[in-house]
């Protein structure tokens, strides 16, 4: 088989999402009723005038800010055709043009129809866009081109590595990583999530060997990593050669420092060596102000749980740590930043066995938050209560439950959907709490698993069960 083709198997699977006859209603009744929820309304948060106001006219500027050029690129294009109102609109237009688009591939890999809209309704209703679309801020553009991305890696590997599929595989994890760092994860999961889906997809394919098949699908990811690494790799020696500062941006050891100073007492802060120390005591002070401020139950709970650690983070970065840089380092962000990565890595090599208990910590409250947000979430919580119902009514009436059908599409998205999340998170707790709005996004592809799988129960009967040695 030559690459760029697709196998065989594939070829009898028409789309569920077609005609286009039929897309076009079913987007503009979708995009309706969102409207009619009240999802449609302009917000801003605190992070949205640092998009808006962003140095678009200076690259001096643009260089220095601790904001990334993607969503200020965005932003400006919406605004100046369609007005800032449009913004959650398009934003929505986004995420729902994702949504289709990994069902429409899923269909490609074997996936049956109403699998295919299950997957696709569950993440367009998922957490992350219900709660961040009609925001100015990155959170749901982002989330869009994370799926945009798992969508293109399944054409990726169902076409034998096709290099324009490689190619649109790393621009759409660029335009992720573009509008929010916290997705550069994408390049380690496209490093492992590639080759698995790959060695997947020439499963079907007669004749072809599995072993032979995996080593060729981790040559051929060499690819699409590379078309994401070596641009970023360009943007870093750039800033290096304008602005002294060979990195991304002057941006992320802020994250971090709101929790290593909640793991030190004050005598072990004011211990760092040189201008450390300088920052250190200027935190100190700025803490003992914050608090002061606080009231006394906020004051008094348990330093050293994770409740606690994850409800001062946002406070101790921007109320403590940030302002504090920014008196030693007036109008430099780059200095301030540089001097919080220095307090950081020495309290890291002090006290490397407290950063180790946060890794552990900070795991399980992932988990917990993701179950608990996606077991809350209305849309998920009312299928669920329905799935209930109906396995019990199914019990009571002696009614067999139909096995399950062998599905590669699903399967697949069974690997995205971990692979994912785990990626994410390792690198979310790496350097900040697991929040809400951090766990939603890296488990976005887990409630489309689960929603594939409780619409093949309830639609199959159960005697027509096909075995996984059926033809």
């Amino acid at each position: 088989m030559t690459r760029g083709s697709e196998p065989t198997p594939f070829r009898a699977w028409r789309s569920p999402i077609g005609p286009w006859q039929l897309l076009i209603p079913v987007a503009a009744g979708f995009l309706l009723a969102i409207w009619g929820c009240g999802l449609m309304s302009v917000r801003q948060v605190p992070d949205s005038p640092s998009y808006l106001n962003y140095p678009l006219g200076s690259l001096d500027a643009a260089l220095r800010s601790q904001r990334p050029p993607g969503y200020p690129i965005f932003l400006a294009c919406v605004v100046s055709t369609l007005g800032l109102a449009m913004v959650p609109l398009v934003q929505w237009s986004l995420h729902l043009g994702a949504s289709l688009g990994l069902a429409n591939e899923l269909s490609r890999w074997g996936t049956v129809p109403w699998r295919c809209w299950g997957v696709a309704a569950a993440i367009a209703i998922g957490c992350t866009a219900t709660a961040n679309a009609p925001i100015v801020a990155t959170d749901a553009p982002a989330a869009s081109l994370g799926v945009l991305t798992a969508m293109l890696l399944l054409r990726w590997a169902r076409r034998g590595g096709c290099p324009l599929d490689g190619a649109a595989v790393a621009l759409a994890a660029l335009g992720a990583i573009a509008m929010r760092p916290a997705y550069l994860f994408l390049i380690p999961w496209v490093a492992i999530a590639g080759p698995v889906l790959w060695t997947m997809a020439r499963g079907l394919e007669r004749g072809v060997s599995t072993n032979r098949s995996a080593g060729r699908a981790i040559f051929w990811t060499i690819w699409p990593v590379m078309m994401i690494v070596i641009p970023l790799l360009m943007w870093v020696a750039l800033r290096g050669r304008l602005v002294g500062d060979p990195s991304l941006l002057p941006f992320g050891h802020q994250n971090l420092a709101g929790l290593t100073i909640q793991w030190v007492s004050d005598e072990e802060l004011l211990a760092a060596p040189g201008k450390s120390g300088e920052l250190a005591a200027e935190i100190i002070r700025g803490r003992k102000r914050f608090l002061e401020s606080r009231t006394p139950e906020y004051v008094r709970a348990d330093p050293r749980a994770t409740m606690t650690i994850e409800s001062r983070w946002d406070d101790y970065t921007w109320h403590v740590v940030v302002p504090a840089a920014d008196r030693l380092y007036p109008d430099d962000t780059i200095a301030a930043h540089h001097a919080i990565r220095d307090l950081n890595r020495d309290l890291l090599k002090r006290f490397p066995l407290r950063y180790f208990r946060w890794l552990l910590l900070g795991a399980r409250r992932a988990a917990w938050g993701i179950a608990a947000d996606l077991t809350m979430h209305p849309p998920f919580l009312a299928a669920g209560i329905l799935m209930l119902i109906w396995s019990l009514w199914r019990a009571i009436t002696g009614r067999k439950h139909a096995a399950p059908r062998v599905d590669l599409g699903l399967d697949a998205l069974g690997v995205i959907a971990i692979t994912y999340a785990a990626s994410s998170l390792a690198l979310v707790i790496a350097t900040s709490p697991p929040i809400g709005r951090f766990a939603d996004a890296a488990a976005i592809f887990i409630p489309a698993c689960l929603a594939g799988w409780a619409i093949e129960r309830v639609t199959r009967p159960a005697d027509s069960f096909e075995s996984a040695d059926s033809p």
